[in-house]
Order: C-alpha cells, then sequence, then structure tokens
C-alpha cells in the first residue's frame, strides 16, 4: 500500500501512540463508538511508524500490525475496528507485562467483579450484554486485565454482539439492543452504553467470582451450580494472554485468589432472564448456590487424548519426577519436570498418581485396588478408564514404565 498520502497518528491513555491513520479518518468515529472508554487522541506525528497502521482502500480499509505482518484487507468499518482493538488490546498487555490478560466477560456486581471465562459459543459477549440491559456496569465482553492484588481492570471497550441477534432471545433484551446499537454491519455491532453501565479504561473492582456459563436450549429456568476451586484455576490458566508467563507462574498468580474466589456453574436458556435472574439472587448479598457440582471423572491436560492401553498391558508404571505440586481442594495441579503444560488431576486420578509415586504398579494392580474402593463400578470398567488414564499420563511424560532392579553378584 503506499505510505506517502496524508496520514494522522493517534495516542491511547497507559498506551501512547499506537495508530497511524492513512487517509482513513472516516473509521476514526467507529473506534471511537466501539471503544469510548478508552477514546483515541490526536498526538505529534512519529518520526517511527507506529506499529498499527490503516490505509483507506477502494474496498476497504487495509491494516498492518505485528499481528498482520503481511496485512489484512477488511472490507466495513465495524470489522476494521474489531481488528484495531484487538491490536491495541494486545499492545497494551504487552507494554504492562505485570499484568495477565484474561479472556473472559465481566460484570460489577456488589462492588465486586463478576467474570465468565470464554467458552467456544457459549454466549458470554451476549451474557455481558444481557447484564447491562439489566442495568449492571460492564468492564468487558471480551478482554480483563488482572494486577498483582488480584483486581480487575477495565480497557474501556464496548461490548461487540453477534448480528443478527437469534429471534429466540427475550423480547426485552432485543428492544434493548435495538435503542443502544451503535456502529454495526452484517456481523457484528458494538453497544453504544451510558458512563455508568461501562466502566472507563483503567476502572479497578476486585474479582468477586468465577462464572463458568453453559447455554443450554433445553432448559425452562437458570441453574446455578456450586463447583470446585479447580474449576475456576483450570479456566483462568486456559483463558489468558500471558504469553510471557509460564503455567507455573500463572498459577502461583491464581491461586492465592482461587482460595477465597468462589466459582460457579450457571447453565441457562436465555441469556437476558440469566443475568436477571442471577442478579435477583445476589444483589447485596454474598455469591451463593444451592447445589455442589459432580466433580469430573478423569485428569484433563492441554495434551489431546491419547489411544488407551492394552487391556491385557503387564508393564509396570511409576511416576517421573514433577517440577511441582499443587494440591486445591481435592485436586491436584502438576507440572512435568520438562516444563511445559499444567495437568488436572481430580481425586481419582491423583490417588492413581500417589499410588505409583509409592511404587511401581501395573494396570492389573492399580485396577484392583480401586475396585476396593468403588466396587460398585466393577472391575472391567475401572480397568478401561485406567487404560485411558495410564495412556494420557504416559504421553505426557508423567509416567513411565520401570525398570527392573538388576542383581548383583
Amino acid at each position: 500500500m503506499p505510505k506517502s498520502a496524508a496520514f494522522n497518528d493517534y495516542a491511547l491513555a497507559s498506551l501512547g501512540p499506537c495508530l497511524r491513520l492513512v487517509e482513513a479518518e472516516p473509521l476514526l468515529t467507529t473506534l471511537r463508538q466501539a471503544m469510548p472508554g478508552w477514546p483515541l487522541m490526536p498526538c505529534a506525528t512519529q518520526k517511527a511508524t507506529p506499529d498499527i497502521c490503516v490505509w483507506r482502500h477502494p474496498e476497504g480499509y487495509w491494516q498492518e500490525a505485528p499481528a498482520l505482518p503481511k496485512g489484512m484487507l477488511l472490507d466495513t468499518s465495524v470489522g476494521t475496528a474489531c481488528s484495531v482493538i484487538a491490536d491495541v488490546a494486545g499492545a497494551y498487555l504487552r507494554k504492562h507485562s505485570e499484568l495477565v490478560g484474561l479472556h473472559c466477560g465481566s460484570v460489577e456486581i456488589n462492588g465486586q467483579l463478576v467474570i465468565f471465562p470464554d467458552a467456544h459459543r457459549a454466549g458470554k459477549s451476549t451474557l455481558t450484554s444481557a447484564f447491562a440491559a439489566a442495568g449492571y456496569r460492564v468492564f468487558g465482553d471480551d478482554v480483563l486485565a488482572l494486577n498483582q492484588q488480584g483486581e480487575g481492570i477495565a480497557l474501556g471497550i464496548a461490548p461487540r454482539l453477534r448480528l443478527p441477534l437469534p429471534e429466540t432471545l427475550a423480547t426485552d433484551f432485543q428492544h434493548f439492543v435495538a435503542c443502544h446499537l451503535g456502529p454495526f454491519d452484517e456481523r457484528y455491532g458494538y453497544l453504544r452504553l451510558p458512563a455508568s453501565r461501562l466502566a472507563a479504561h483503567g476502572d479497578k473492582r476486585p474479582l468477586g467470582a468465577i462464572l463458568l456459563i453453559d447455554r443450554d436450549h433445553s432448559l425452562s429456568s437458570p441453574q446455578l451450580t456450586r463447583l470446585q476451586p479447580g474449576d475456576g484455576l483450570w479456566q483462568l490458566l486456559q483463558q489468558n494472554f500471558a504469553e510471557h508467563e509460564s503455567d507455573q507462574a500463572l498459577i502461583e498468580r491464581f491461586l492465592p485468589l482461587l482460595q477465597r474466589l468462589p466459582c460457579f456453574l450457571l447453565r441457562y436458556p436465555d441469556a437476558y432472564e440469566a443475568a436477571v435472574w442471577l442478579t435477583q439472587r445476589w444483589e447485596g448479598q454474598s455469591f451463593q448456590a444451592d447445589t455442589p457440582a459432580t466433580p469430573s471423572l478423569s485428569a484433563e491436560s492441554r495434551h489431546s487424548a491419547c489411544a488407551a492401553l492394552s487391556l491385557g498391558d503387564a508393564r509396570r508404571w511409576q511416576t517421573s519426577a514433577a517440577a511441582c505440586e499443587w494440591l486445591v481442594g481435592d485436586e491436584l495441579f502438576v507440572i512435568g519436570q520438562s516444563g511445559g503444560d499444567v495437568h488436572r488431576m481430580n481425586a481419582t486420578s491423583r490417588a492413581v498418581w500417589e499410588l505409583l509415586k509409592h511404587e511401581p504398579m501395573t494396570l492389573e494392580d492399580v485396577s484392583e485396588t480401586l475396585d476396593e474402593f468403588f466396587g460398585g463400578v466393577g472391575l472391567m470398567q475401572i480397568k478401561r478408564d485406567m487404560a485411558q488414564l495410564l495412556a494420557n499420563l504416559d504421553h505426557v511424560g508423567l509416567i513411565h514404565e520401570a525398570c527392573e532392579s538388576l542383581s548383583t553378584a
């Protein structure tokens, strides 16, 4: 793209000069409406070209940025704003390496932040916007910065909804969106919220609860379940942008938070009805639920599962040396000696881990030992489960085949 055309440079609070618009001034209005709490301000022309540059293009806009080294053509101002906002948020988190960026929705309730980490198409942006419609202040629908004191910091970016809205959403919520829709195109629309419902850049609140969400249209009403601390820790570890920090550093950062931070599962058929229902339960009250969750029955890691051991496998297994272990409730989080990913073990897989730390055992040995505690499950089912668990643990290097001791003459 030609770089000799007229241009203007812009800066953001806490970031500084970061954006150059080349004959692309019409984009500025869309950007300011999409991030009203973090306004772009004109600045002096920079000698070095800012990392993010946008040119006007006959078919829309052309953008270049560290995440787009070859550039990208974007066909609408809203689509371009989405891309630019993602880049400035990333630049802010890279500059402030003391912060962790969480990929989550966040809303203020009772002076604290309830955060809901991202899950694929679970509807966190819709739920965030539904809380705004219910009268609550949003800190973000996609990114929240977390400082070392356990406070969430708003970036000042408006919630973005996928369009068109499903016709099944509550009528009151659809009316709210229609009255507050800012810039939009065929795919996305930003909400135009008053200052009372959108935190400005730099606003801080302590974290109050983690809310895992599951949109389930088969339900007739919302359901709220208390989860184990490990569920919240697992989500925080997976939904963050802290590329500069290891899992070990992150888990040490998050663990103190999880000691006091309740975690819940919210299942709901409609986002707006869920937001109203939940805030009626929690307004002025402590965060709580009626029922505990059923613990999961398998160990988790970010590695994909592998093929299970043969049921006739006769090898003796023992644990590999672990670099770090953290006990969170009844669950154990482990990083192997070689580093890398964190692995989450529930009560059952933790029991197997402790057995293999004590002495090498075969698949048959492990299964028979567990059968004494889970007699109603059936030995064959336990053996199948253990064949998969041992294979997974071997695959990620947390256990290995025991070597037979050699006798000396």
